[in-house]
């Protein structure tokens, strides 16, 4: 039967068949996508979409069922075992990451109608959360708990929040989920700060993604003259981005500018616990 017909959790229980009767005659043999990978400085690193989730509705929907900027072909990207056992669509995406390279990007720039943006606006207002995946693992958010003894803890979620909902006067308001004063008018997210976290040792040459966080930033970009997509003649006013700018509302139609940049950061974290925190998430 064909994969569609058989639906992805039974062809990956019939891949898993086949694997275990092949064992006895391959040697060296591993699962798709359970073995490390190492980058060099300078390498592609894809990101891949995966869906949006609310624990609010309980519907998820695929990720380009919005108005995401998209690259030019959209195909299904899904490449190994655990990508298939998920059972959701995992598609490529427009970020053009490299590794060890830190520079502000533009993702693009898109001119939504009025449908579009309240599309955005009504799954914010369902607290809908962005997946994404690099390397095998899921995008995590970092969030800080303080304990009833006072003590602060550092959490996980998986994924990002789409945006939040505000006050009409949010300026300072660009930072995550939850820290925005309250009211009615939806936010987008739509600068993404990616934290990857790399190890090496002298056992391997490269270097190896440990984790993978996500800081959703909400600004509403502004810039001199006409706009170009070549960052090196847009004077952008809004660069760097950070929580004191004010945010990008996407209650009606009209410019919104999708942008990212990443930071790096060693870990000693080794590739065989880069799942634990995993582990902990709500």
């Amino acid at each position: 039967a064909p994969y569609s017909a058989m639906g992805p959790v039974a062809a990956a229980s019939r891949l898993l068949a086949v694997c275990a009767a092949l064992l006895p005659a391959a040697r060296g043999f591993y699962l798709p996508g359970v073995a490390p990978k190492e980058f060099e400085d300078g390498d592609r690193v894809d990101i891949k979409v995966n869906k949006l989730s609310s624990t609010k509705t309980q519907l998820p929907y695929d990720y380009y069922s919005l108005p995401f900027c998209q690259p030019a072909e959209v195909t299904n990207a899904a490449e190994n075992l655990g990508e298939v056992m998920h059972g959701s669509v995992i598609k490529n995406s427009a970020y053009d990451i490299r590794m060890g390279e830190s520079q502000f990007k533009l993702l693009c720039r898109k001119l939504l109608s009025d449908a579009e943006a309240k599309s955005f606006a009504a799954k914010i207002r369902d607290e809908y959360r962005v997946h994404l995946i690099m390397d095998n693992l899921p995008a995590a958010t970092k969030m800080y708990r303080e304990m009833a003894n006072g003590e602060v803890v550092t959490m996980y979620d998986r994924g990002y929040a789409l945006g939040f909902v505000g006050s009409p006067v949010a300026k300072g308001a660009g930072g995550a989920a939850g820290t925005a004063p309250k009211g009615d008018v939806a936010y987008i997210h739509n600068h993404l700060r990616f934290v990857i976290k790399f190890h090496k040792d002298e056992s391997f040459t490269g270097s190896r993604i440990v984790g993978f966080e996500v800081e959703p930033l909400s600004v509403k970009h502004s810039y001199k003259g006409e706009f170009t997509p070549d960052l090196s003649k847009l004077s952008l006013a809004t660069v760097p981005v950070g929580p004191d700018l004010a945010p990008q509302p996407v209650d009606a139609g009209g410019e919104v500018l999708f942008t990212y940049d990443v930071k790096w950061e060693h870990s000693e974290i080794r590739w065989a616990s880069r799942w634990d925190l995993y582990l902990y998430m709500g």
